[in-house]
């Protein structure tokens, strides 16, 4: 995945919504390339429109996974990455949704 937003929209276009499961934005917290804010926030919109309790706890062990790594490695932009994806407005409205 190299960032490329039109290529998500191609995907979802094509039914990639019905088959999207939160290891996929998981997957993709670590490996998009290009903005990758921009990537996992169209992953969670497309596929996420509707977030289940099990999905958002979930995305918090994942996103919480990140977090701790960031501080490990003293890495600044993996850490700056994580409060734009902890903080973005989508998520602000999910419930039981823990970091």
């Amino acid at each position: 995945m190299d960032g490329d937003i039109r290529a998500i929209h191609l995907l979802y276009w094509a039914g990639m919504q019905e088959k999207l499961e939160m290891d996929t934005v998981i997957w993709a917290l670590d490996n998009a390339g290009g903005n990758k804010k921009a990537v996992v926030t169209h992953l969670l919109r497309l596929g996420f429109v509707f977030m289940t309790d099990h999905e958002a706890r979930k995305l918090g062990r994942g996103l919480s996974r990140m977090r701790d790594e960031a501080a490990q490695e003293h890495d600044m932009e993996k850490m700056e990455f994580f409060h734009s994806i902890r903080n973005c407005t989508f998520l602000r409205g999910v419930r039981n949704f823990y970091i």
